[in-house]
């Protein structure tokens, strides 16, 4: 219910059946009243007939029979207040036929019969309205849920002719990536607004797509530009690390710049790499298991393990056969497993899990989880390690999207998992 069709439907609902329902009332009162006049009208009908047919013939003596045969037309001694006479009101009165009380037009007009005052009473059942009244209401309410179904298929309709073209806009930008450079095209809709909306979307992709080249050029030129000074910075370092003159507090400094001269190499490779993955400079693919590369390169982590006094265990339950750049693969298995190593705990544990088209790897670590929001972005560290270039999981990420694999990180019993579908 929460697409932009449905909303609109939802609102034209509400507001038809509050109209409907609103004008019940009404509608109710007009209808009352015209039968209420209709009842008026037939009383004094009633009274005139009498007055020519009956009142110049009738008796005294005949007055009781006359009130035996009829119910509704009654002669009644004059008892009756004058402000009630010669109009007609309105009256609840015992019906023995039925028996219960019951609303009456009634009409009290003064006769004279033989010379002697009476009161001609003239009454008629409003029951009848009721069902009549009652009826319509039914007959009301069925069309007012007819009404409401037409104005919905209508509205649906005519809103899915009328929004074509957006759903069409929002398809094509739903398809959109900035990393392929295929922009979309948006054809003429014959409406000013949506080709508006398709002009102002179409000069803001492109105008993305030129910033995002000209960012990525910078990075690419920026990174192969760096690797020349830092190099040279490199080399004269160690040079100077191994000058036997240098003061204890001398050789602490430079051996700091030295670490911080090897991060600065790393993200630079780094970020040289992301640039090669997202140019797509990686096509080559070739079909190999993700069960021989992981134990072609568990060995070169051994010594960084056994620092830690790590243990790393690998369950195989499963063969996983891909068709991918090796290169790429071997990158991501080892950036996984570098953070399975660098962020744990001394004496801590790291199981590889190889199942079903599912490769995982579950650590000791930190007794936290890892915010999802920054884990996988670029420079989106979550410790404080200053050996880490805060783009080993971003590297990760960029290549998992590239083969259209999924990667998805949890934290259950104090274990840090990081898992990938393919």
């Amino acid at each position: 219910m929460n697409g932009l069709l449905n909303k609109t439907l939802l609102y034209y609902t509400f507001l038809a059946t509050f109209v409907l329902l609103l004008s019940a009332p009404f509608f109710y009162l007009v209808m009352e009243k015209l039968y209420t006049d209709d009842v008026d009208e037939a009383i004094y009908l009633r009274k005139k007939e009498f007055e020519i047919d009956h009142l110049k013939t009738i008796r005294s003596s005949d007055i009781h029979i006359w009130n035996r045969f009829n119910r509704d037309v009654r002669i009644i001694p004059d008892t009756i207040s004058g402000n009630r006479k010669n109009k007609i009101i309105q009256e609840t009165i015992f019906d023995e036929v039925v028996p219960e009380w019951e609303p009456y037009r009634v009409l009290y007009s003064d006769v004279k019969i033989e010379g002697k005052p009476y009161v001609l009473k003239i009454q008629l059942n409003l029951v009848e309205s009721e069902d009549l009244i009652k009826a319509i209401i039914y007959v009301y309410l069925v069309i007012l849920g007819g009404m409401l179904l037409v104005i919905f298929f209508i509205t649906r309709f005519i809103a899915n002719r009328l929004c074509k073209p957006f759903y069409e806009t929002l398809q094509l930008i739903d398809k959109f990536n900035i990393e392929q450079q295929s922009l979309p095209s948006f054809n003429k809709t014959g409406t000013k607004e949506f080709d508006q909306l398709n002009t102002g979307i179409e000069k803001m992709i492109v105008s993305n797509v030129k910033s995002y080249n000209s960012q990525k050029s910078f990075t690419q030129n920026a990174s192969h530009e760096l690797q020349t000074p830092l190099a040279i910075f490199q080399s004269k370092l160690d040079l100077l690390l191994q000058d036997t003159s240098l003061t204890q507090q001398q050789s602490v400094v430079l051996q700091s710049l030295y670490e911080a001269s090897l991060r600065l190499s790393r993200i630079n490779k780094n970020l040289l790499l992301l640039t090669k993955i997202e140019n797509r400079q990686y096509a080559e693919v070739s079909t190999f298991t993700v069960n021989e590369l992981v134990n072609d390169v568990i060995g070169y982590f051994e010594e960084q393990a056994e620092n830690k006094n790590l243990r790393i265990e690998i369950e195989e339950n499963a063969i996983i056969e891909i068709n991918a750049n090796r290169v790429l693969t071997e990158i991501l298995i080892n950036n996984l497993i570098l953070n399975a190593i660098r962020h744990n705990l001394e004496n801590g544990n790291i199981t590889i899990l190889i199942e079903d088209a599912k490769f995982s790897i579950i650590n000791t670590g930190i007794y936290k989880e890892l915010d999802n929001a920054i884990l996988f972005k670029r420079f989106g560290k979550a410790t404080t390690d200053t050996r880490s270039s805060g783009l080993g999981l971003a590297i990760v990420k960029e290549i998992v999207e590239q083969y259209k694999w999924d990667i998805k990180y949890e934290f259950k019993n104090n274990l840090h998992c990081f898992t990938v579908l393919f």
